[in-house]
């Protein structure tokens, strides 16, 4: 049987914050480029973990499916843009989310989970300048089934959602000036609703995790579960 391939390489909504952008080169394990020190690591489950490493000698990063020991896979992406304590990967089932900065600004870049196959990538809020390097507050959050992208200027935050299977961009928040300090993905507390919080000025703030509905203050007290 064909194996379906996602929606990546489709149209993404135009207006809330995202593009399609060029996707430059992606390298497998054979390639010449070599692995350095490890930048991050992001638990899948009791066995496979996503591992972030440095370029040898450069810029770019190198992202790796391990199955306990073993390297299922291996790609090279340009410069990544999360740290540790703030990972700027996100995963579900069928897809791998990785934030990076090319030319100044913010690009979400996509991999197959099963084999790193490249299914597209996209610009972030194109609208406005270069990012801040390195982002002060979160990256990128996500529940598995969407990612959503804290992209951070000096003076601008802008978050977004971007559905992990399709790879579309379905709706953008403006946050303003105020540094972005933590965030999550939590249930709303009297709801079955997800939501995303933002810790920001005044205190934390949410918006509805599918529409990007703004639902007033909540935070990690006030939650049955955080995922940062």
């Amino acid at each position: 049987m064909a194996r379906t391939r996602l929606g990546w390489l489709g149209p993404v909504i135009v207006g809330v914050g995202a593009a399609v952008g060029a996707l430059g080169v992606w390298y497998m394990v054979h390639a010449r480029p070599a692995a350095g020190p490890v930048i991050d690591r992001i638990a899948i489950d009791d066995h496979r973990t996503l591992v972030v490493r440095a370029e040898a000698g450069g810029d770019r990063a190198f992202v790796e499916l391990r199955d306990d020991d073993a390297v299922v896979w291996q790609a090279l992406v340009p410069h990544y843009a999360g740290r540790p304590g703030a990972p700027g990967v996100a995963w579900s089932p069928t897809a791998v989310s990785v934030r990076v900065i090319r030319d100044g600004h913010a690009e979400l870049f996509a991999l197959s989970m099963h084999d790193a196959t490249k299914l597209g990538g996209m610009r972030l809020a194109p609208a406005h300048g270069p990012v801040a390097e390195p982002a002060g507050g979160p990256v990128t959050l996500t529940d598995h089934v969407r990612s959503y992208e804290v992209v951070s200027g000096p003076d601008w935050h802008q978050l977004v959602a971007i559905d992990l299977t399709s790879g579309h961009a379905l709706w953008a928040q403006e946050l303003g000036p105020a540094p972005v300090r933590a965030g999550g993905v939590v249930v709303g507390p009297g709801t079955a609703e997800e939501q995303v919080w933002i810790d920001q000025g005044a205190g934390p703030h949410a918006f509805a995790a599918l529409t990007g509905r703004a639902e007033g203050a909540s935070g990690p007290l006030a939650v049955e579960h955080t995922v940062r």
